[in-house]
């Protein structure tokens, strides 16, 4: 591993394309020239690399992949809730449910989060954040 960190070039590049091809996946990069690595440019077409790569946010710095999962976690849970007795019963405690049912729950969760389906969870912030809330009192309401 230690010759691979030592023979790395670093540079900082753009996703711009990608597609299926018979051999595999073409990934296109755009890199900046002043980014570019000499090498690069002398090294002919069809010389193999070994590619690491770390996604940036608008500050720079390097971005983790563990807010996806623990969206797709939320997203998860929400089903999860939904199937729940208990759950259920809780939410007809609070008013939010009539019948204790999964669809009733599911009914509820897409009423108190503004949401038309759980998956809109995934892309809708403010949703995320109603349904994280409404989880959080029921696991505070499950602890007392």
């Amino acid at each position: 591993m230690k010759e691979i960190r030592e023979a790395a070039i670093g540079f900082e590049a753009v996703k711009a394309s990608m597609s299926q091809t018979k051999q595999g996946v073409a990934l296109r990069l755009i890199v900046h020239p002043n980014d570019c690595p000499p090498e690069l440019h002398t090294d002919w077409v069809g010389t193999r690399y070994m590619v690491a790569m770390v996604r940036l946010n608008d500050q720079d710095e390097p971005e983790t992949r563990e807010n996806e999962r623990h969206i797709e976690k939320l997203i998860a849970s929400a089903g999860f809730l939904c199937r729940n007795v208990e759950f259920q019963g809780w939410l007809g405690e609070r008013g939010l449910v009539d019948e204790y049912s999964e669809k009733a729950a599911v009914a509820a969760i897409r009423e108190y989060c503004g949401i038309k389906s759980r998956a809109e969870i995934r892309d809708n912030a403010q949703a995320r954040a109603r349904f994280e809330e409404l989880r959080g009192d029921f696991i505070k309401w499950k602890k007392s």
